[in-house]
């Protein structure tokens, strides 16, 4: 399982600092957004998070199969008293996406998703729309598994837009929720500051070789194919670990500090042999004439299991709105209040 955490903190590292890049993660402090070194890629990065318009499609494909269960599965009869779990589960996501940050006091956007998961031959999918808009979120939900024990006909609740609005579900005042973005820009502004200073001048990406030109969306691009350095994140992963652990609250350091060690821990003494299990980190990147990041591929084989995931950026700096639908339900008045986790106390009373 060792291979498997460590593979996954990189991918999610990588993603991460993709996502900062992109935008679709947009903190009003991002280091990612500060005037590259001068790198082809870096300069791409930085271009791609000054866009402030674009639309982003996506899939994202994972499959993991459990080596243990499988064994347990074909020796039933054994002494093994592992508890059973599924032997292969795959996860899918398709999405589109379009993103209008132009003005940074409304920043606006909207979602298109299709996630399925399945579980030893039995699937589960969910298709939805999400806007994103004044501090409010939208909800239009077109497929749910028919079976799932919600509590409520599920058919009652698609293809239709359901307003999600904190205030007005009394989980926060609108006092309380400037004061929580006004917290959550401070950390941010902290916690990004000190990922700046550790990455910053150091040689984490190396393009390893020029692929040659291809269109994508009527784009000239050159495609790349890039490597993540290894002695690079070797070095930085453990002071990035340390980062997150100062950075936890009071209350969450005992919960946390001491699974972060152990993480730490099993990095330092098995990181050879995991990377050499995992064959390296690289990616694909496609660049366009104006220098800006395109595309973006990831994939990657574990022994039996895969990840895979894919990005286009495209509509840069388009026309194009994104609008609050003009028919919509709250969504406390089609879903019972349990189920969104409220009591009927909780709710404003009506004036």
């Amino acid at each position: 399982m060792q291979k498997y955490i460590i593979g996954g903190i990189v991918g999610v590292i990588v993603l991460g600092i993709f996502l900062l890049s992109s935008g679709a993660v947009n903190p009003a402090w991002n280091p990612f957004k500060q005037p590259p070194a001068g790198t082809v890629l870096e300069t791409a990065v930085y271009n791609l998070s000054k866009v402030e318009k674009m639309s982003i499609k996506g899939t994202a494909n994972m499959e993991i199969i459990n080596e243990d269960t499988q064994k347990y599965l074909q020796n039933p009869l054994s002494d093994n008293q592992e508890i059973l779990s599924p032997k292969k589960i795959q996860v899918a996501l398709v999405f589109n996406q379009l993103i209008d940050y132009s003005i940074q006091e409304d920043k606006k956007n909207f979602t298109d998703f299709n996630l399925s998961l399945g579980i030893e031959g039995m699937e589960l999918s969910m298709g939805a729309k999400v806007i994103g808009i004044d501090k409010k979120l939208f909800l239009n939900i077109a497929s749910l598994p028919p079976y799932l024990p919600l509590g409520f006909d599920v058919e009652t609740v698609k293809n239709q837009w359901l307003l999600i609005d904190p205030i007005k579900l009394g989980l926060s005042s609108g006092e309380d929720v400037l004061n929580n973005e006004q917290d959550v820009e401070n950390f941010n502004e902290a916690f990004l500051g000190d990922l700046k200073n550790l990455v910053t001048g150091k040689d984490i990406f190396k393009i390893k070789k020029d692929l040659g030109t291809e269109t994508i969306d009527n784009e000239k691009t050159t495609h790349y194919f890039v490597e993540l350095n290894k002695n690079t994140f070797r070095e930085l992963f453990p002071e990035f670990i340390n980062i997150v652990m100062n950075k936890l609250p009071e209350s969450q350091k005992q919960t946390y500090q001491q699974s972060l060690q152990q993480t730490l821990f099993q990095f330092e003494q098995n990181f050879d042999a995991i990377w050499k299990q995992l064959g390296g980190v690289s990616f694909d990147v496609w660049i366009n004439n104006d220098n800006i990041l395109k595309k973006v591929k990831f994939a990657k084989k574990i022994v039996d299991s895969s990840i895979d995931f894919e990005a286009v950026f495209s509509d840069f700096n388009k026309d194009f709105a994104i609008e609050a639908p003009t028919e919509y339900k709250p969504i406390e008045q089609v879903l019972p209040l349990d189920l969104l986790g409220l009591a009927t106390s909780t709710l404003p009373i009506s004036q």
